[in-house]
């Protein structure tokens, strides 16, 4: 390294929320299929339905931070990098809390303070099986000011990139940033930069970690998602990619290139909880272990899965989030790998 003084080992930029968790019997899961012809549809498949003008009894709550920023900010403290979190939260007692909290897990909160728009919300309505809905206000984190931020005295190894609300002038000034320190970049991009489709193209040749899901992957290629064309868009996204590009298919597992090798793997039988946080764990703990490792995917792989298996256990993106050295109580996942 040189003379270069890295204040933190990764940075995460994205959103903060205050989450808050419901979980009743009393929320009816509504398919498609059950609903007579000519009803409306729904486009994921299914309803949550409740009823109206009553009481409903919630047995289970919980309250905690979420976004995408704090989720992963933690993640990689808690696999001992030394790390902090960019974000923008209302002048509230939320956004107080939670820079508490995160400092309570050795992230420093580098928080921006919105005197007009308070923290971001989120209600979580979580069915039996585990499937949730998201009420979701976006208060601060739509209003992120990029000359807010000290990127001056900012210095990283790798920076995580989250949801920036669409930003493409935040995302182009950060890749700058990075590129001017010297700092690797993962990037995990929220809905509206996945909406960019071709645009987001450029910013992709300087990303040296990039993860998305298969529908999101389909959208940056300009295809629309089926699982004959999966390999295709797969291979598309790779070539735009600098580095490493990773495809997370939720229980289908998961395929990543490196340019030379593709690699595939499942997903543990167990149960699952909650599926909040599931991506954002997935991430944390696929760079952390890249990261750790000295750049072993395989082994990247393994701690992504074991830590978003750990995570959709428990209610909340956070709590099964895996400490250093820890593989939780499932056999460690196996990677298939080939020369591409």
């Amino acid at each position: 390294m040189g003379g270069h003084h890295f204040m933190y080992d990764i940075i995460t930029i994205g959103s903060v929320t205050r989450d808050v968790f419901l979980k009743s019997g009393d929320f009816h899961v509504v398919k498609n299929s059950d609903l007579p012809d000519g009803e409306r549809s729904y486009r994921t498949g299914k309803a949550g339905c409740f009823m109206l003008g009553t009481k409903l009894e919630v047995p289970e709550v919980a309250i905690a931070s979420g976004g995408g920023g704090t989720n992963t900010a933690v993640g990689f403290a808690r696999q001992g990098l030394k790390s902090a979190c960019v974000a923008r939260v209302g002048d509230d007692g939320t956004g107080k809390e939670i820079a508490e909290e995160l400092k309570k897990e050795g992230v420093d909160p580098l928080f921006q303070i919105d005197g007009e728009h308070d923290t971001a919300y989120s209600t979580i309505l979580v069915a039996v099986d585990g499937e949730r809905t998201i009420l979701e206000y976006r208060g601060a984190n739509d209003h992120f000011k990029k000359e807010e931020t000290d990127w001056d005295n900012l210095k990283s190894e790798w920076v995580y990139i989250d949801s920036l609300a669409g930003d493409e002038d935040l995302l182009r000034r950060i890749l700058e940033w990075a590129k001017g320190n010297g700092a690797k970049v993962a990037f995990n991009p929220g809905k509206r930069l996945i909406e960019l489709g071709e645009g987001l193209w450029p910013f992709l040749a300087d990303i040296d970690i990039f993860i998305a899901n298969e529908d999101e992957f389909a959208r940056i290629a300009g295809a629309e998602y089926k699982q004959e064309n999966e390999a295709e868009i797969f291979a598309k996204i790779g070539e735009i990619v600098k580095g490493i590009s990773v495809m997370s298919k939720g229980s289908r597992g998961v395929e990543v290139s490196s340019g030379e090798n593709h690699y595939t793997a499942g997903v543990p039988d167990s149960p699952v909880v909650d599926r909040t946080g599931a991506g954002d764990s997935f991430g944390s703990g696929f760079v952390s272990g890249y990261i750790q490792s000295g750049g072993d995917i395989e082994y990247a792989i393994r701690l992504g899965t074991a830590n978003a298996t750990s995570v959709v256990r428990y209610f909340g993106s956070k709590k099964g989030l895996l400490k250093k050295g820890e593989w939780g109580d499932y056999p460690k996942v196996e990677v298939k790998s080939k020369k591409i």
